[in-house]
């Protein structure tokens, strides 16, 4: 059984003429004629009454024609949801997140959603910047938000924006605290370097350009949970994205270091990109960055 059959039958239906139904389909009649017949061969019934000068549906014509109507209307969607896959319009894109993104992953999904309000974006947060990396070139993810990424065969990686990082203390060391060499003495917490290098190295070089290594603190895997344990009692120190910060405690202080030390964030996608979607990701992000916060 062919579409076209299906569409040939439910066009004389209708019109209830092969002329009438051929001139509005834009082909001939006897093209009509032979496709319907050929159906009725397939299906083993008379669909049509051929015996007076109009014709009519059979009985069996009458059962079968809304499930032809039913089967043209599903090929029809299915039509419509390819071409707007194709154009980039629908579907799903895989995303890795990141910690700390807060407002900015906001403002960028909003921007993205004004433009494609039938794609669902699908955010998975892998910490490791490595891991997400690896899932990009892999095509398990369309893209992925990563800090200070190292350089990776089969990734793209387009800077959005750099953002301060700021000494978390506890508030008695608040005074001095932007000279990073006065906490020397105090452990240091932060994630292990495997998860994100970029990031790892940069603190540590800003640390050795104070004169000195950070003592090992506390494993950093939840920000808040550094910050209202062992930084608010005294037992350590970290440094911290500012947009992922929320000042409501008066046991930690936040504070500028000098000079700044800046992280920055990008968004990793496949190279060469093959989906239109993930470009409109990257123009929304770019355009969200642009904007204010």
């Amino acid at each position: 059984m062919e579409i076209r059959q299906l569409r040939y039958f439910v066009a004389v239906a209708e019109i209830g003429h092969f002329g009438r139904a051929a001139e509005s389909l834009h082909i001939v009649q006897p093209a009509v004629s032979k496709q319907i017949a050929a159906l009725e061969r397939e299906l083993g019934l008379m669909l049509f009454d051929r015996s007076r000068r109009q014709i009519r549906l059979t009985a069996d014509g009458e059962a079968f024609l809304p499930h032809a109507r039913r089967a043209l209307r599903g090929i029809d969607r299915a039509e419509k949801a390819a071409a707007e896959l194709a154009a980039g319009g629908a579907g799903i894109l895989r995303v890795g997140s990141a910690r700390g993104l807060g407002r900015r992953l906001e403002d960028i999904l909003a921007a993205f959603r004004g433009t494609h309000p039938n794609v669902t974006v699908e955010l998975t947060n892998r910490s490791s910047v490595p891991g997400k990396l690896a899932a990009v070139a892999a095509g398990d993810l369309d893209a992925a938000f990563v800090s200070a990424p190292p350089r990776t065969p089969g990734v793209a990686v387009h800077h959005l924006w750099d953002e301060p990082l700021l000494v978390a203390v506890p508030t008695r060391r608040s005074a001095t605290a932007a000279d990073l060499a006065t906490l020397a003495d105090l452990p240091f917490a932060r994630g292990p370097r495997e998860e994100d290098p970029g990031t790892f190295d940069l603190i540590t070089r800003a640390c050795q350009a104070a004169g000195f290594t950070p003592r090992p603190g506390p494993t950093l895997i939840n920000a808040q949970d550094i910050l209202a344990g062992p930084v608010a009692a005294g037992d350590c120190w970290a440094l911290l994205p500012s947009g992922a910060l929320r000042a409501d405690s008066a046991a930690v202080s936040f504070v500028a270091p000098t000079p700044p030390i800046l992280g920055s964030t990008a968004l990793a996608v496949p190279h060469p990109t093959r989906r239109t979607l993930v470009t409109a990701l990257l123009t929304a992000a770019k355009a969200a960055v642009r904007g204010p916060l």
